[in-house]
Protein backbone atom coordinates (compact mmCIF):
# COMPACT_ATOMS: atom_id res chain seq x y z
CA UNK A 1 0.00 0.00 0.00
CA UNK A 2 1.57 3.43 -0.84
CA UNK A 3 1.61 6.05 1.29
CA UNK A 4 1.25 9.73 0.06
CA UNK A 5 3.72 11.80 1.82
CA UNK A 6 1.70 15.36 0.73
CA UNK A 7 2.21 18.38 2.49
CA UNK A 8 3.60 17.02 5.55
CA UNK A 9 6.80 18.58 5.70
CA UNK A 10 8.29 16.93 9.05
CA UNK A 11 8.23 13.88 7.30
CA UNK A 12 11.94 13.15 6.75
CA UNK A 13 11.53 11.51 2.91
CA UNK A 14 9.54 15.12 2.26
CA UNK A 15 12.99 16.75 1.15
CA UNK A 16 14.36 13.70 -0.26
CA UNK A 17 15.59 14.33 -4.46
CA UNK A 18 15.36 10.44 -4.82
CA UNK A 19 12.20 9.84 -2.75
CA UNK A 20 10.41 12.64 -4.48
CA UNK A 21 11.73 11.05 -8.33
CA UNK A 22 10.19 7.37 -6.98
CA UNK A 23 7.01 8.79 -6.23
CA UNK A 24 6.56 11.21 -9.45
CA UNK A 25 7.33 7.76 -11.75
CA UNK A 26 4.71 6.15 -9.54
CA UNK A 27 2.19 8.66 -9.66
CA UNK A 28 2.76 9.63 -13.30
CA UNK A 29 2.56 5.96 -14.46
CA UNK A 30 -0.78 5.45 -12.73
CA UNK A 31 -1.97 9.16 -13.89
CA UNK A 32 -0.75 7.66 -18.04
CA UNK A 33 -2.38 4.78 -17.30
CA UNK A 34 -6.14 5.59 -16.14
CA UNK A 35 -6.01 9.33 -18.39
CA UNK A 36 -9.45 10.62 -16.62
CA UNK A 37 -7.84 13.82 -15.78
CA UNK A 38 -6.99 14.66 -19.37
CA UNK A 39 -9.18 17.62 -19.53
CA UNK A 40 -8.63 20.16 -16.33
CA UNK A 41 -5.82 22.16 -17.50
CA UNK A 42 -2.60 21.39 -19.55
CA UNK A 43 -0.37 18.86 -17.57
CA UNK A 44 -1.72 16.19 -18.13
CA UNK A 45 -2.39 16.20 -22.01
CA UNK A 46 1.49 17.39 -22.05
CA UNK A 47 2.20 14.55 -19.60
CA UNK A 48 0.58 11.48 -21.84
CA UNK A 49 1.69 13.34 -25.35
CA UNK A 50 5.72 12.86 -23.71
CA UNK A 51 5.21 9.62 -22.71
CA UNK A 52 3.02 8.49 -26.23
CA UNK A 53 6.45 10.23 -28.26
CA UNK A 54 8.83 7.95 -26.35
CA UNK A 55 6.61 4.71 -26.79
CA UNK A 56 6.42 5.49 -30.46
CA UNK A 57 10.03 6.12 -30.89
CA UNK A 58 11.20 3.67 -29.25
CA UNK A 59 8.64 1.63 -31.49
CA UNK A 60 10.09 2.80 -34.38
CA UNK A 61 13.67 2.37 -33.79
CA UNK A 62 12.91 -1.07 -32.83
CA UNK A 63 11.09 -1.88 -36.17
CA UNK A 64 13.54 -0.21 -38.24
CA UNK A 65 16.31 -2.84 -36.46
CA UNK A 66 14.03 -5.58 -36.98
CA UNK A 67 12.22 -5.42 -40.68
CA UNK A 68 10.85 -8.91 -40.89
CA UNK A 69 8.66 -7.84 -37.75
CA UNK A 70 7.64 -5.06 -40.79
CA UNK A 71 6.95 -7.91 -42.98
CA UNK A 72 4.86 -10.60 -40.43
CA UNK A 73 2.62 -7.86 -39.56
CA UNK A 74 2.01 -6.40 -43.32
CA UNK A 75 1.01 -10.17 -44.12
CA UNK A 76 -0.93 -11.00 -41.38
CA UNK A 77 -3.19 -7.80 -41.78
CA UNK A 78 -3.49 -8.77 -45.18
CA UNK A 79 -4.61 -12.30 -44.48
CA UNK A 80 -6.86 -11.07 -42.11
CA UNK A 81 -8.59 -8.05 -45.04
CA UNK A 82 -8.65 -10.92 -46.81
CA UNK A 83 -10.98 -13.55 -44.43
CA UNK A 84 -12.89 -10.54 -43.11
CA UNK A 85 -13.76 -9.56 -39.12
CA UNK A 86 -13.58 -12.69 -36.96
CA UNK A 87 -16.41 -12.86 -34.68
CA UNK A 88 -16.87 -13.99 -31.24
CA UNK A 89 -19.71 -17.10 -30.67
CA UNK A 90 -21.31 -14.12 -29.00
CA UNK A 91 -21.53 -12.03 -31.84
CA UNK A 92 -18.88 -9.78 -30.80
CA UNK A 93 -15.63 -8.46 -32.62
CA UNK A 94 -12.64 -10.34 -32.09
CA UNK A 95 -10.06 -8.07 -31.44
CA UNK A 96 -6.59 -8.76 -33.07
CA UNK A 97 -3.32 -7.50 -32.91
CA UNK A 98 -0.59 -8.52 -35.95
CA UNK A 99 3.10 -8.35 -34.28
CA UNK A 100 3.79 -4.83 -34.74
CA UNK A 101 2.15 -3.04 -31.65
CA UNK A 102 4.73 -4.34 -29.24
CA UNK A 103 3.26 -2.48 -25.88
CA UNK A 104 6.66 -4.20 -24.06
CA UNK A 105 8.20 -1.00 -25.83
CA UNK A 106 6.11 1.39 -23.73
CA UNK A 107 7.73 4.33 -22.13
CA UNK A 108 7.13 4.89 -18.64
CA UNK A 109 7.71 8.24 -16.36
CA UNK A 110 10.40 6.61 -15.51
CA UNK A 111 11.76 8.09 -19.10
CA UNK A 112 11.23 11.86 -18.66
CA UNK A 113 14.03 14.22 -17.98
CA UNK A 114 13.83 16.36 -14.54
CA UNK A 115 13.28 19.48 -17.27
CA UNK A 116 10.37 17.28 -18.78
CA UNK A 117 8.42 17.71 -15.16
CA UNK A 118 9.28 20.79 -14.86
CA UNK A 119 7.14 21.66 -18.08
CA UNK A 120 4.31 19.55 -16.18
CA UNK A 121 4.70 21.27 -13.01
CA UNK A 122 5.04 24.56 -14.54
CA UNK A 123 1.22 24.05 -16.91
CA UNK A 124 -0.45 23.01 -13.63
CA UNK A 125 -2.49 25.50 -12.00
CA UNK A 126 -3.71 24.21 -8.99
CA UNK A 127 -7.71 24.31 -9.40
CA UNK A 128 -7.18 20.94 -7.90
CA UNK A 129 -10.20 19.36 -10.20
CA UNK A 130 -8.03 16.22 -10.38
CA UNK A 131 -8.31 15.35 -6.61
CA UNK A 132 -12.16 14.91 -6.55
CA UNK A 133 -12.03 12.72 -9.60
CA UNK A 134 -9.38 10.62 -8.66
CA UNK A 135 -10.53 7.32 -8.49
CA UNK A 136 -7.38 6.31 -6.30
CA UNK A 137 -7.06 9.37 -3.71
CA UNK A 138 -6.30 7.88 0.03
CA UNK A 139 -7.66 6.10 1.11
CA UNK A 140 -7.53 3.69 -2.03
CA UNK A 141 -4.17 1.56 -1.54
CA UNK A 142 -2.19 3.90 -4.47
CA UNK A 143 -3.10 7.53 -2.55
CA UNK A 144 -2.37 9.25 -5.52
CA UNK A 145 -2.08 12.79 -4.48
CA UNK A 146 -1.57 14.94 -7.80
CA UNK A 147 -1.27 18.38 -6.72
CA UNK A 148 0.20 18.08 -3.61
CA UNK A 149 2.97 16.42 -5.86
CA UNK A 150 3.54 18.97 -7.92
CA UNK A 151 3.72 21.21 -5.40
CA UNK A 152 6.59 19.12 -3.62
CA UNK A 153 8.41 19.03 -6.76
CA UNK A 154 7.98 22.91 -7.10
CA UNK A 155 8.93 23.09 -3.26
CA UNK A 156 12.71 21.24 -4.28
CA UNK A 157 13.08 23.64 -7.53
CA UNK A 158 12.96 26.43 -5.38
CA UNK A 159 14.91 25.55 -2.53
CA UNK A 160 17.71 24.94 -5.57
CA UNK A 161 17.13 27.98 -7.15
CA UNK A 162 15.23 30.75 -5.81
CA UNK A 163 12.58 32.57 -6.23
CA UNK A 164 12.86 35.65 -8.68
CA UNK A 165 12.08 38.99 -6.56
CA UNK A 166 9.22 39.87 -9.55
CA UNK A 167 7.57 36.25 -7.88
CA UNK A 168 8.32 36.70 -4.34
CA UNK A 169 6.67 40.88 -4.84
CA UNK A 170 3.63 38.89 -6.40
CA UNK A 171 3.01 35.71 -3.96
CA UNK A 172 2.65 38.98 -1.14
CA UNK A 173 -0.92 40.14 -1.91
CA UNK A 174 -0.94 41.60 1.43
CA UNK A 175 1.88 43.76 1.66
CA UNK A 176 0.76 45.04 -2.54
CA UNK A 177 -3.20 45.53 -1.41
CA UNK A 178 -1.30 47.54 1.92
CA UNK A 179 0.91 49.79 -0.41
CA UNK A 180 -2.24 50.13 -2.99
CA UNK A 181 -4.55 51.47 -0.38
CA UNK A 182 -2.36 54.30 0.34
CA UNK A 183 -3.27 56.07 -2.33
CA UNK A 184 -5.87 54.55 -4.34
CA UNK A 185 -6.70 56.40 -7.34
CA UNK A 186 -2.33 56.36 -7.94
CA UNK A 187 -3.02 52.33 -7.79
CA UNK A 188 -5.85 52.30 -9.85
CA UNK A 189 -4.54 54.39 -12.42
CA UNK A 190 -1.26 52.02 -12.45
CA UNK A 191 -3.67 49.43 -13.39
CA UNK A 192 -4.94 51.17 -15.90
CA UNK A 193 -2.55 53.00 -17.56
CA UNK A 194 -1.37 51.98 -20.83
CA UNK A 195 2.18 52.98 -20.32
CA UNK A 196 1.92 51.70 -16.58
CA UNK A 197 0.95 48.09 -17.79
CA UNK A 198 3.48 47.61 -20.25
CA UNK A 199 5.96 48.52 -17.43
CA UNK A 200 4.64 46.12 -15.42
CA UNK A 201 5.16 43.40 -17.40
CA UNK A 202 8.72 44.02 -18.00
CA UNK A 203 9.01 44.20 -14.52
CA UNK A 204 6.94 41.78 -12.57
CA UNK A 205 5.86 39.64 -15.64
CA UNK A 206 2.02 40.77 -15.21
CA UNK A 207 0.49 40.75 -19.09
CA UNK A 208 -0.72 43.74 -20.46
CA UNK A 209 -4.05 43.12 -20.61
CA UNK A 210 -4.73 41.32 -17.52
CA UNK A 211 -7.60 42.48 -15.61
CA UNK A 212 -6.32 42.94 -12.56
CA UNK A 213 -7.96 43.57 -8.93
CA UNK A 214 -9.65 46.76 -8.39
CA UNK A 215 -8.37 49.00 -5.59
CA UNK A 216 -11.24 50.66 -3.60
CA UNK A 217 -11.52 54.02 -1.72
CA UNK A 218 -12.13 52.33 1.57
CA UNK A 219 -10.66 48.82 2.51
CA UNK A 220 -12.21 46.29 5.00
CA UNK A 221 -9.97 46.39 7.51
CA UNK A 222 -10.88 50.57 7.90
CA UNK A 223 -14.43 49.54 7.68
CA UNK A 224 -14.16 47.32 10.87
CA UNK A 225 -12.27 49.91 12.34
CA UNK A 226 -14.54 52.71 11.86
CA UNK A 227 -17.68 50.74 12.21
CA UNK A 228 -16.66 47.65 15.05
CA UNK A 229 -14.82 47.80 18.34
CA UNK A 230 -11.85 46.43 17.79
CA UNK A 231 -11.58 43.15 19.10
CA UNK A 232 -8.63 41.69 21.72
CA UNK A 233 -7.51 38.00 21.60
CA UNK A 234 -9.54 36.35 24.31
CA UNK A 235 -8.57 36.05 27.60
CA UNK A 236 -9.82 33.77 30.62
CA UNK A 237 -9.06 30.56 30.93
CA UNK A 238 -10.34 28.00 28.32
CA UNK A 239 -13.42 26.04 29.31
CA UNK A 240 -14.20 22.32 29.63
CA UNK A 241 -15.03 20.72 25.95
CA UNK A 242 -19.10 19.93 25.67
CA UNK A 243 -19.60 16.40 25.91
CA UNK A 244 -19.43 14.12 23.15
CA UNK A 245 -23.50 13.96 21.63
CA UNK A 246 -25.01 10.71 22.11
CA UNK A 247 -25.29 8.55 19.36
CA UNK A 248 -29.29 7.54 18.88
CA UNK A 249 -31.05 4.99 18.39
CA UNK A 250 -29.52 3.97 14.91
CA UNK A 251 -25.85 4.54 16.06
CA UNK A 252 -25.63 7.97 14.31
CA UNK A 253 -24.02 10.39 16.00
CA UNK A 254 -25.83 14.33 15.65
CA UNK A 255 -24.32 16.87 14.33
CA UNK A 256 -22.93 19.43 17.16
CA UNK A 257 -24.67 22.60 17.37
CA UNK A 258 -22.78 25.47 15.23
CA UNK A 259 -20.90 27.98 16.92
CA UNK A 260 -22.99 31.76 16.88
CA UNK A 261 -19.45 32.97 17.48
CA UNK A 262 -17.29 33.49 14.68
CA UNK A 263 -13.74 34.79 13.53
CA UNK A 264 -13.99 36.33 9.88
CA UNK A 265 -10.69 35.62 8.24
CA UNK A 266 -11.38 38.26 5.63
CA UNK A 267 -8.15 37.35 3.57
CA UNK A 268 -6.06 39.33 1.70
CA UNK A 269 -8.72 39.75 -1.07
CA UNK A 270 -11.75 40.89 0.70
CA UNK A 271 -9.58 43.35 2.98
CA UNK A 272 -7.73 45.43 0.05
CA UNK A 273 -9.82 44.13 -3.03
CA UNK A 274 -13.24 42.93 -2.23
CA UNK A 275 -14.41 44.97 0.70
CA UNK A 276 -18.08 44.57 -0.30
CA UNK A 277 -18.24 41.22 0.65
CA UNK A 278 -16.63 41.63 3.95
CA UNK A 279 -18.56 44.47 5.01
CA UNK A 280 -21.92 42.02 4.12
CA UNK A 281 -20.20 39.01 5.50
CA UNK A 282 -20.39 41.10 8.96
CA UNK A 283 -24.14 42.22 8.17
CA UNK A 284 -25.93 38.58 7.60
CA UNK A 285 -23.76 37.03 10.59
CA UNK A 286 -25.03 39.98 12.57
CA UNK A 287 -28.10 40.16 11.74
CA UNK A 288 -29.02 36.17 12.41
CA UNK A 289 -27.41 36.78 16.23
CA UNK A 290 -23.85 35.72 15.28
CA UNK A 291 -20.59 37.18 16.92
CA UNK A 292 -18.15 38.32 14.68
CA UNK A 293 -14.74 39.64 15.49
CA UNK A 294 -12.36 40.15 13.81
CA UNK A 295 -7.95 40.13 14.81
CA UNK A 296 -6.07 42.22 13.46
CA UNK A 297 -3.18 39.83 13.78
CA UNK A 298 -4.62 37.90 11.13
CA UNK A 299 -2.70 37.64 7.63
CA UNK A 300 -2.28 36.05 4.17
CA UNK A 301 -3.37 32.24 4.69
CA UNK A 302 -0.09 31.76 2.51
CA UNK A 303 -1.73 29.99 -0.59
CA UNK A 304 0.29 32.01 -2.97
CA UNK A 305 3.68 31.63 -1.46
CA UNK A 306 2.23 27.53 -0.69
CA UNK A 307 1.64 27.38 -5.14
CA UNK A 308 5.19 29.24 -5.75
CA UNK A 309 6.96 26.84 -4.16
CA UNK A 310 8.65 29.10 -1.21
CA UNK A 311 7.40 26.54 0.98
CA UNK A 312 9.31 28.07 3.93
CA UNK A 313 7.36 31.14 3.77
CA UNK A 314 4.14 29.48 3.10
CA UNK A 315 4.72 27.56 6.42
CA UNK A 316 5.53 30.70 8.72
CA UNK A 317 2.40 31.87 7.40
CA UNK A 318 0.52 29.46 8.42
CA UNK A 319 2.14 28.57 11.85
CA UNK A 320 1.55 32.62 12.52
CA UNK A 321 -2.36 32.44 11.52
CA UNK A 322 -2.99 29.46 13.98
CA UNK A 323 -1.23 31.39 16.76
CA UNK A 324 -3.43 34.43 16.18
CA UNK A 325 -6.65 31.55 15.47
CA UNK A 326 -6.12 29.02 18.36
CA UNK A 327 -6.72 31.29 21.38
CA UNK A 328 -10.30 31.87 19.66
CA UNK A 329 -11.25 28.26 18.78
CA UNK A 330 -10.07 27.12 22.40
CA UNK A 331 -12.87 29.10 23.45
CA UNK A 332 -15.44 27.90 21.18
CA UNK A 333 -15.55 30.43 18.24
CA UNK A 334 -15.76 29.38 15.06
CA UNK A 335 -13.41 30.76 12.27
CA UNK A 336 -15.36 31.55 8.90
CA UNK A 337 -13.40 32.62 5.36
CA UNK A 338 -15.03 34.05 2.80
CA UNK A 339 -12.96 33.05 -0.04
CA UNK A 340 -12.79 29.15 -1.12
CA UNK A 341 -8.97 28.92 -1.67
CA UNK A 342 -8.23 30.22 1.66
CA UNK A 343 -11.01 27.79 3.63
CA UNK A 344 -9.35 25.67 1.13
CA UNK A 345 -5.95 26.50 2.60
CA UNK A 346 -6.79 26.58 6.29
CA UNK A 347 -8.87 23.70 6.73
CA UNK A 348 -6.45 20.99 4.72
CA UNK A 349 -3.14 22.44 3.69
CA UNK A 350 -2.41 23.84 6.91
CA UNK A 351 -2.63 20.96 8.81
CA UNK A 352 0.01 19.05 6.47
CA UNK A 353 2.08 22.42 6.23
CA UNK A 354 2.17 22.85 10.04
CA UNK A 355 2.00 19.25 11.43
CA UNK A 356 0.30 20.43 14.98
CA UNK A 357 -2.10 19.49 17.15
CA UNK A 358 -3.34 23.36 17.14
CA UNK A 359 -3.28 23.29 13.57
CA UNK A 360 -5.67 20.38 13.14
CA UNK A 361 -7.75 22.13 15.78
CA UNK A 362 -8.02 25.30 13.93
CA UNK A 363 -8.52 23.62 10.93
CA UNK A 364 -11.92 21.17 12.19
CA UNK A 365 -13.44 24.79 13.40
CA UNK A 366 -12.80 26.69 10.13
CA UNK A 367 -15.54 26.71 7.59
CA UNK A 368 -16.34 28.02 4.09
CA UNK A 369 -18.88 31.04 4.53
CA UNK A 370 -21.59 29.62 2.30
CA UNK A 371 -21.12 26.67 4.15
CA UNK A 372 -21.17 27.75 8.07
CA UNK A 373 -24.55 30.04 6.37
CA UNK A 374 -26.00 26.98 5.55
CA UNK A 375 -25.30 25.29 8.88
CA UNK A 376 -26.66 27.58 10.43
CA UNK A 377 -29.73 27.62 8.58
CA UNK A 378 -29.97 23.82 9.58
CA UNK A 379 -29.97 24.85 13.84
CA UNK A 380 -33.15 25.03 15.71
CA UNK A 381 -32.75 28.88 15.32
CA UNK A 382 -31.97 28.43 11.58
CA UNK A 383 -31.71 31.81 9.42
CA UNK A 384 -34.31 35.01 9.75
CA UNK A 385 -36.31 35.07 6.59
CA UNK A 386 -37.02 38.95 6.60
CA UNK A 387 -35.97 39.76 3.33
CA UNK A 388 -37.45 42.61 1.70
CA UNK A 389 -36.31 41.67 -1.80
CA UNK A 390 -36.41 38.79 -3.81
CA UNK A 391 -34.75 37.52 -7.04
CA UNK A 392 -35.81 35.65 -9.96
CA UNK A 393 -33.10 33.18 -12.04
CA UNK A 394 -29.40 33.57 -10.91
CA UNK A 395 -26.49 31.62 -12.19
CA UNK A 396 -24.32 30.93 -9.74
CA UNK A 397 -20.29 29.24 -10.86
CA UNK A 398 -19.17 27.22 -8.72
CA UNK A 399 -15.81 27.63 -7.37
CA UNK A 400 -13.20 24.54 -8.22
CA UNK A 401 -11.88 24.85 -4.66
CA UNK A 402 -15.39 24.65 -3.41
CA UNK A 403 -16.04 21.26 -4.87
CA UNK A 404 -12.06 20.48 -3.96
CA UNK A 405 -13.26 20.64 -0.50
CA UNK A 406 -16.37 18.19 -0.98
CA UNK A 407 -18.76 20.63 1.36
CA UNK A 408 -21.40 20.41 -1.52
CA UNK A 409 -22.73 23.61 -3.74
CA UNK A 410 -23.40 26.13 -0.83
CA UNK A 411 -23.27 28.96 -2.22
CA UNK A 412 -26.50 27.62 -4.65
CA UNK A 413 -27.73 26.24 -1.14
CA UNK A 414 -27.53 30.24 0.12
CA UNK A 415 -29.01 31.50 -3.24
CA UNK A 416 -32.24 30.05 -2.67
CA UNK A 417 -33.18 31.22 -0.03
CA UNK A 418 -33.62 34.36 -1.83
CA UNK A 419 -34.22 32.92 -5.78
CA UNK A 420 -37.93 32.44 -6.57
CA UNK A 421 -36.72 31.09 -9.82
CA UNK A 422 -33.52 28.99 -9.20
CA UNK A 423 -30.34 28.76 -9.18
CA UNK A 424 -28.43 27.70 -12.65
CA UNK A 425 -24.79 26.58 -11.83
CA UNK A 426 -21.96 26.65 -13.73
CA UNK A 427 -19.31 23.92 -12.69
CA UNK A 428 -16.32 24.83 -14.85
CA UNK A 429 -13.13 26.12 -14.12
CA UNK A 430 -12.05 29.50 -14.52
CA UNK A 431 -8.68 29.36 -15.45
CA UNK A 432 -7.89 32.09 -12.90
CA UNK A 433 -5.49 30.51 -9.92
CA UNK A 434 -4.32 33.37 -7.74
CA UNK A 435 -1.15 34.84 -9.90
CA UNK A 436 -0.69 32.36 -12.73
CA UNK A 437 -3.03 33.74 -15.12
CA UNK A 438 -1.80 36.99 -14.74
CA UNK A 439 1.87 35.91 -16.05
CA UNK A 440 2.02 36.47 -19.60
CA UNK A 441 3.08 33.31 -20.56
CA UNK A 442 -0.13 31.64 -19.27
CA UNK A 443 -2.63 34.83 -19.41
CA UNK A 444 -4.15 33.44 -23.46
CA UNK A 445 -4.28 29.77 -21.76
CA UNK A 446 -6.05 30.46 -19.08
CA UNK A 447 -8.38 32.42 -21.05
CA UNK A 448 -8.60 29.28 -23.04
CA UNK A 449 -9.00 27.14 -20.03
CA UNK A 450 -12.01 29.38 -18.80
CA UNK A 451 -14.15 29.74 -22.46
CA UNK A 452 -16.62 27.06 -20.60
CA UNK A 453 -17.02 28.70 -17.42
CA UNK A 454 -17.15 31.99 -19.54
CA UNK A 455 -20.40 30.68 -21.66
CA UNK A 456 -21.91 28.90 -18.78
CA UNK A 457 -21.82 32.23 -17.09
CA UNK A 458 -23.57 34.77 -20.20
CA UNK A 459 -26.02 32.27 -21.01
CA UNK A 460 -28.25 32.32 -24.12
CA UNK A 461 -28.66 35.61 -25.88
CA UNK A 462 -31.64 37.07 -24.06
CA UNK A 463 -31.96 34.94 -21.09
CA UNK A 464 -33.22 36.65 -17.99
CA UNK A 465 -30.77 36.44 -15.37
CA UNK A 466 -31.08 38.57 -12.12
CA UNK A 467 -27.64 38.27 -10.84
CA UNK A 468 -24.52 36.28 -11.70
CA UNK A 469 -22.58 35.10 -8.05
CA UNK A 470 -18.93 33.40 -7.64
CA UNK A 471 -17.77 32.42 -4.03
CA UNK A 472 -14.39 33.45 -5.40
CA UNK A 473 -13.40 37.35 -5.97
CA UNK A 474 -10.50 35.78 -8.78
CA UNK A 475 -12.72 33.60 -10.55
CA UNK A 476 -15.31 36.99 -10.74
CA UNK A 477 -12.37 38.89 -12.16
CA UNK A 478 -12.01 36.57 -14.45
CA UNK A 479 -15.40 35.83 -15.80
CA UNK A 480 -15.54 40.06 -15.98
CA UNK A 481 -12.64 39.94 -18.23
CA UNK A 482 -13.78 36.89 -20.36
CA UNK A 483 -17.56 37.06 -20.40
CA UNK A 484 -18.11 40.77 -20.25
CA UNK A 485 -20.69 40.24 -16.51
CA UNK A 486 -20.35 41.30 -12.99
CA UNK A 487 -20.01 38.04 -10.47
CA UNK A 488 -20.36 39.14 -6.84
CA UNK A 489 -20.42 36.86 -3.42
CA UNK A 490 -23.85 35.21 -2.75
CA UNK A 491 -23.44 36.68 0.66
CA UNK A 492 -23.65 39.94 -1.14
CA UNK A 493 -26.99 38.87 -2.96
CA UNK A 494 -28.41 37.69 0.40
CA UNK A 495 -27.61 40.99 2.20
CA UNK A 496 -28.96 43.02 -0.65
CA UNK A 497 -32.02 40.62 0.27
CA UNK A 498 -32.15 41.92 3.98
CA UNK A 499 -31.85 45.52 2.81
CA UNK A 500 -28.23 46.39 3.61
CA UNK A 501 -26.55 49.01 1.50
CA UNK A 502 -23.99 46.98 -0.74
CA UNK A 503 -22.67 49.68 -2.72
CA UNK A 504 -22.13 49.35 -6.35
CA UNK A 505 -22.69 45.59 -6.22
CA UNK A 506 -26.82 46.17 -6.52
CA UNK A 507 -26.03 47.75 -9.87
CA UNK A 508 -25.84 43.85 -10.45
CA UNK A 509 -28.59 42.59 -9.04
CA UNK A 510 -32.32 42.91 -10.44
CA UNK A 511 -34.40 42.16 -7.26
CA UNK A 512 -37.96 43.08 -6.45
CA UNK A 513 -39.37 44.86 -3.15
CA UNK A 514 -41.25 42.30 -0.92
CA UNK A 515 -43.68 43.13 1.94
CA UNK A 516 -41.80 42.82 5.16
CA UNK A 517 -44.42 42.11 7.06
CA UNK A 518 -45.03 38.94 5.01
CA UNK A 519 -45.25 35.49 6.18
CA UNK A 520 -41.14 34.06 5.79
CA UNK A 521 -40.43 31.64 2.53
CA UNK A 522 -40.52 27.99 3.25
CA UNK A 523 -37.45 26.08 3.79
CA UNK A 524 -35.69 25.00 1.11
Amino acid sequence: MAESIGLRVGDPRFWDPADLRSEVDRVFDICDSCRLCFKFCGSFPLLFEMIDRRTEANRERHLREHPELVEQAAARRAESAAAGPRVHEEGLEVAETFGDELPELAAHASDLENADIDQVVDLCFQCKLCWPNCPYVPPHDWAIDFPRLLLRWKAHRTRREGTPLADRLLHDPATIGRASSLAPPLARLGTTNRASRILLEKTLGVHRDKALPPVPDETFPRWWRRNRERSATPTGPIPPAPPAPEPDEFGDVPAPEVPRRVVLFSTCLVDYNDPTTGRAAVQVLSHNGVQVAWPEAQGCCGMPRLDGGELDRACEQSRRNVEVLLPWVERGWAVVVPSPSCSLMLREEVPQLVGSDAAARVAAATYDLCDYLVKLGRTADGIRRDFVRRLDRVRYHVPCHVREQQIGFRGRDVLRWVCDDGVEMVQECSGHDGTWSMKKENFESSLRWGRKCFDGMKGEVGEACSARCSDCALAALQIRQGAGVVAVHPVIVLAHAYGFDVGDAARHIESRRVDPDAPPAPES
